[in-house]
């Protein structure tokens, strides 16, 4: 049978035109009905919209309802907050360059390399616990729970000593199914709720596996079966149990069992998780990279920085409470003095890292600037753009147990090889997110050569066929895209210079204005937050420093030094100038030849900072003094010298930690260790002269409010504190102020802390100039065996003056003109020095702004 051939429109023509905007219009769906005799063609049939579609899916379906059924596909397994980002692509590009190109970005896109990507990553977690699975069991704990209740009312099971339960008829109730969400979905009540439910299963089975025990079962048995069963329990979860030690004792099952049973340890460890699951699916997806986000993802930079200022604002809220002395000092001071300071922790960095140099170079050794890096089944991301199709689904914390891994070996060989080392090492991370390493080390000149070729050798041992050359085989590998060896030459430039930049860059990026990072192209100091960031999620520790003295025992030697100092200071501020210009005078020693300065000729302020630079720490040993000089004077040479050498071994250091162990001193019952000072030559020096309470410093506010005069002095004659120790300040208070006052309800409450135990200090007027505040008294003495004990007076009411503070030229100790010259041309505020490190008790805070202030 023939058949009339199809009839071709010649390309140009009108019908062509036609012909391609008909068939433009039918791929699209727009093609409209058209009337064939004054009849319409017959439409196809109407899709029907399915049942239970989430929001994103009825999105969808509004915008391509004919694909619906073939989309599935690309959205399925994922969790939902990665659907709404594709979900949100798609309709973007459906809606700007129509229904083709959308379907191409989920082909492209979606398909394909990346779900083998997603699914690598999701295989790893597969074990954590879900809304569905945490629902199941919290159900079978009830129903526990409930036979458990019906038990103990017939008198058969012992379930502990824990409350009454309220009868609850749980079969009668139906809870509505909670939509199934992975842990990487959870928010932050989300993740307490489903740390409650684990918590309240994990005590069930802890109790119905102690009842199932034979009665008079001995209790280690029973603490370690407990214990193995509920590991078990947490493993099966895809959490880490608590306890690894290799031979754990009775106390520390008692411990671990604690832990598994509390929601406060499930909160921390789901919280944890799910931080890096969800960062772990932010590198699968590709928004981890040099065009994405580099180093981490937007929402890890985001969650990070909201945590940050969550942990400042509890920071301004609170304050410390010396309560032996009465002492108040705002707790953002104390932090801003200690190394969590990001300025104060460059720095140190910096004064260690030039003090090692000195040390190599007083040695004469050659420094080594080595750089280690992954194979590439580590990274997942091409600097240009693209997936790594042999990406094995490795995390950056994969990444740095190689690295680990790697040089444990490197450092192993090293002490085979019997050749001494030291030096410092530097962690930053890939635009992936991908870690490698820069270290810097000293060696023998003799021994460069080997450590040279040994480290290449160990660097490119594993994965080594890729760096055979991708064409024919000519020479030897490349070891270049694996490691680095640069030997320092003095001449080009220092050690510490060779360092500074990746200290300075993967801290604050201090003195980096202007400067682009290699990895990404963008400003120093941006790059440095999402640094930061990707180091707080993946728990990755920077900076390392190997040999060497201990940094604990240098920072106690500055606290000891500088608290000394500080007396001396305040000792000085005491005396009258007259005993300034004899202090100066007998500071000179017996034997000094030279002129010496006429201190009378000397200004006030001069006298006395002249005096406080003659102040010198001093230990009963020479060689622990000049120790103590050096860490005082911010010299890492001296102190590491004067410890025993760059290298030392720990027991044979000249100065040595002095630590105080607090039995049950967690909340979980363990033993926790407290530096308190050193050891030096079998003396100890305690530097932890003060026991500091946190408090908010809401509660103290309450308390002043509440000590306010307006509150304080009250005409009634009913007060609602009937304790005994409310009556007797009311007594004393009466006796003070005359019959028919006392002081008000609201503010002996506060005064007393609503239970009797009176808050020294806080003073009250009453009016006239007069104030008034309570007062404990202590007395020491001796019981009748010899041993000294303190005794407790009951709290008295006294009467304290109130002098006003003088801020004019009564407060200064000098001449007129010394005063004039003092008001007209004040002096500029000294700030630090580049690379040196500060005294740490006398950091002004207006070195660091406020509100730019971040936690590290």
């Amino acid at each position: 049978m023939s058949r009339f051939p199809t009839q071709v429109a010649q390309e140009g023509t009108a019908a062509a035109l036609v012909a391609k905007e008909a068939a433009r219009a039918w791929a699209a769906g727009e093609l409209q009905p058209r009337k064939v005799d004054g009849l319409f063609v017959p439409q196809a049939p109407e899709l029907r919209e399915p049942e239970g579609m989430s929001i994103i899916e009825r999105k969808l379906w509004e915008v391509n309802p004919a694909d619906h059924e073939w989309r599935k596909q690309f959205f399925a397994d994922l969790p939902d907050y990665l659907v709404r980002y594709f979900a949100n692509r798609y309709i973007a590009v459906f809606n700007k360059k129509g229904l083709k190109a959308a379907n191409e970005f989920l082909v492209k896109r979606m398909g394909g390399e990346l779900q083998r990507r997603i699914h690598l990553v999701m295989n790893r977690y597969r074990k954590l616990p879900t809304v569905t699975r945490v629902t199941k069991l919290a159900g079978e704990y009830a129903d526990n729970l409930k036979e458990a209740d019906r038990a103990k009312a017939e008198g058969k099971v012992f379930i502990g000593p824990h409350q009454e339960r309220l009868p609850l008829d749980l079969d009668a109730i139906k809870p509505r199914p909670k939509k199934e969400k992975l842990l990487a979905e959870l928010e932050r009540d989300e993740l307490k709720e489903m740390a409650f439910q684990l918590a309240n299963v994990t005590k069930e089975k802890m109790l119905v596996l102690v009842d199932s025990l034979p009665s008079g079962t001995p209790y280690a048995e029973v603490t370690e079966t407990v214990y193995q069963s509920l590991a078990q329990f947490v493993c099966e979860q895809g959490i880490l149990p608590p306890l690894n030690k290799k031979r754990p004792t009775i106390e520390d099952y008692e411990c671990a069992i604690l832990k598994i049973t509390a929601e406060t340890w499930w909160v921390n460890r789901l919280k944890k998780v799910r931080n890096v699951m969800r960062e772990h699916l932010a590198i699968a997806m590709g928004q981890v990279s040099k065009n994405a986000s580099a180093y981490c993802s937007w929402d890890c930079q985001n969650e990070y920085k909201a945590q940050q200022e969550r942990n400042w604002d509890a920071i301004n809220n609170m304050e410390l409470f010396d309560a032996e002395n009465e002492e108040v000092v705002p707790m953002k001071d104390m932090v801003l003095k200690s190394v969590a300071n990001p300025a104060i922790r460059r720095m140190e960095l910096m004064v260690r890292t030039r003090g090692c140099e000195d040390i190599a170079t007083h040695l004469g050794l050659t420094g080594l600037f080595l750089t280690l890096t992954t194979p590439s089944k580590y990274h997942n991301t091409y600097k240009k753009g693209g997936f790594i199709p042999h990406w094995s689904g490795a995390s950056p914390r994969d990444a740095q147990q190689y690295l680990n891994k790697t040089w444990a070996k490197i450092r192993a060989q090293l002490q085979r090889m019997e050749i001494r080392w030291f030096g410092v090492r530097v962690a930053e991370p890939h635009h992936d997110g991908t870690p490698h390493w820069h270290l810097l080390l000293w060696v023998k000149p003799e021994h460069a050569a080997e450590v040279r070729d040994m480290f290449i050798t160990k660097a490119i041992e594993a994965d080594k066929q890729e760096l055979l050359p991708k064409r024919k085989f000519v020479g030897p590998l490349d070891y270049r895209p694996r490691c680095d060896v640069k030997e320092i030459n003095p001449e080009l430039g220092t050690a510490t210079g060779y360092i500074a930049k990746y200290i300075s860059k993967n801290i604050d990026g201090y003195a980096m204005d202007g400067e682009k990072d290699d990895e990404t192209g963008k400003d120093v100091k941006d790059t440095a937050k999402a640094v930061c960031a990707w180091k707080s999620r993946w728990n990755i520790r920077q900076f390392q420093f190997f040999g060497g003295a201990p940094v604990t025992t240098y920072r106690e030697l500055r606290r000891y030094a500088n608290a000394n100092k500080a007396e001396f200071g305040n000792y000085l501020a005491q005396q009258e100038r007259s005993d300034l210009i004899r202090l100066l005078d007998e500071s000179y020693p017996d034997d000094f030849i030279g002129p010496r300065l006429n201190a009378k000729s000397l200004e006030t302020k001069t006298l006395f900072t002249r005096l406080l630079d003659t102040y010198v720490p001093k230990a009963e040993s020479a060689s622990v003094t000049d120790t103590l000089k050096a860490a005082d004077s911010g010299s890492w040479e001296g102190y590491v010298m004067g410890q025993g050498g760059p290298f030392v071994a720990r027991d044979e250091l000249q100065i040595r930690n002095d630590y105080e162990v607090t039995p049950m001193g967690s909340i979980y019952g363990e033993a926790v260790s407290k530096i308190i000072g050193f050891v030096a030559e079998g003396h100890a020096v305690k530097t932890r002269t003060k026991v500091w309470e946190i408090r908010k410093k809401s509660d103290a506010t309450a308390e002043a409010l509440a000590l306010s005069g307006d509150s304080v002095a009250s005409r009634s004659s009913v007060n609602n504190c009937t304790h005994p120790v409310c009556v007797d300040i009311n007594k004393q208070f009466a006796h003070l102020s005359g019959e028919g006052w006392e002081i008000g309800a609201d503010a002996l409450r506060a005064m007393t802390n609503g239970d009797g135990m009176s808050l020294s200090g806080s003073s009250i007027a009453i009016g006239e100039g007069r104030s008034i505040r309570i007062r404990h008294i202590f007395e020491k003495g001796l019981d009748d065996f010899g041993n000294e004990v303190i005794t407790e007076r009951p709290p008295q009411l006294v009467e304290v003056e109130t002098p006003r503070p003088q801020t004019g030229a009564m407060q200064f100790k000098g001449t007129l003109s010394e005063l004039v010259a003092r008001v007209t041309n004040p002096q500029p505020e000294q700030k630090p020095t580049e690379n040196s490190q500060p005294e740490l008790s006398r950091i002004p805070p207006t070195y660091w702004d406020d509100n730019e202030w971040p936690l590290i």
